[in-house]
């Protein structure tokens, strides 16, 4: 080797290590955890007066409701903007179970905005650091939350994972390495330019899958949140999923479900159908730790919300109705509130 060639080897060693990629998270055996199994928690963020203004309280009131229910069975995090401290301490005070922390928590989606929680091979959790831009961009002032995710870790003590993907909580189903995504809301260009799959690879290595199931749209007309996964269907088990379907074929989302149903059968899953209502999305729920109970939004009109909790009642030992209409007016329901903290 000439002189020539050997500090040509011998800069490319020196500037090695700089350019060689991160190790990923899949790399590293990191996976991220079914709902149903026993964990360490829940967190919820509390939502925040300047967001909603003269809305907030009986939003609140659905919020600690929740809180309440979900407590009963783990414990529950409950992250909290500084100006809303005395009205979490006031509304949440004496719920055992409960732990506050307060600091710079300013939207209150936790599904969306807080850690998405990876378990490594020694048992230890590190967070999935995907970006969010505000669903798209669609509030004044979204920039400000943009690094609560990253605080929520910080504070908890949880090393992330940084990725360029804008991805939230609720636009993603995952069990077993298999994940459930919309075109309609993952691949909308207020949130990435990236082709399908340089996605389908992020989604993978960030989050230690092996197939991603891409459906078509969620349930629409969505304004809010370009048709997230969590409206429409769920896993109860690794193969097993409800799916939101409707027989009134005029109705927009009949082929949108259809289509979902025969995507789904397709891939090998088990779908069990209910019955999409006017009012509330009963699949939008969470389960607790442990896998026995259910956490199923309701808007009080038993016609509606019946069907619902007797189909959801056969997979599950015990059905928690929470009332959530003013939860459904801001645009999300039961599991948009909620992140669990693995074991």
């Amino acid at each position: 080797m000439n002189h020539r060639l050997l500090l040509a080897a011998s800069f490319l060693l020196t500037i090695t290590p700089q350019l060689m990629a991160e190790p990923t998270p899949k790399a590293l055996g990191y996976t991220f955890p079914d709902q149903w199994e026993p964990r360490r928690g829940t967190m919820m963020i509390f939502p925040a007066r300047h967001q909603y203004g003269r809305d907030t309280t009986p939003y609140r009131q659905d919020y600690v409701r929740l809180a309440k229910a979900i407590a009963q069975n783990e414990p529950v995090t409950v992250f909290c903007h500084k100006p809303d401290e005395d009205a979490a301490r006031r509304m949440l005070g004496g719920v055992d179970n409960l732990t506050l922390r307060v600091g710079h928590f300013p939207i209150d989606w936790a599904r969306d905005n807080a850690p998405m929680l990876l378990r490594g091979t020694d048992g230890g959790l590190a967070a999935a650091g995907f970006r969010f831009n505000g669903w798209g961009m669609k509030y004044p002032g979204w920039q400000n939350d943009i690094a609560t995710r990253d605080h929520i870790a910080r504070t908890m003590g949880w090393p992330v994972f940084q990725s360029e993907l804008v991805l939230e909580g609720g636009a993603i189903e995952i069990s077993n390495g298999v994940g459930i995504v919309t075109a309609s809301c993952v691949l909308h260009p207020n949130r990435t330019d990236w082709p399908k799959p340089r996605v389908e690879a992020e989604l993978k290595a960030m989050l230690g899958l092996h197939t991603v199931i891409w459906l078509e749209s969620g349930l629409m007309p969505d304004p809010v949140t370009d048709g997230h996964v969590d409206g429409l269907v769920k896993f109860i088990a690794p193969n097993t999923v409800l799916l939101h379907t409707t027989d009134l074929k005029t109705d927009i989302n009949y082929p949108l479900t259809q289509n979902a149903k025969r995507t789904l059968e397709a891939h090998g899953l088990t779908v069990i159908e209910l019955p999409l209502a006017d009012d509330i999305v009963h699949i939008n729920f969470y389960i607790g730790s442990g896998g026995e109970i259910a956490y199923v939004p309701v808007c009080g009109d038993p016609e509606q919300d019946d069907p619902a909790l007797a189909i959801i009642g056969q997979h599950f030992k015990h059905v928690v109705p929470i009332l959530a209409n003013h939860i459904g007016e801001q645009g999300g329901g039961v599991h948009c509130l909620v992140m669990q903290i693995p074991r």
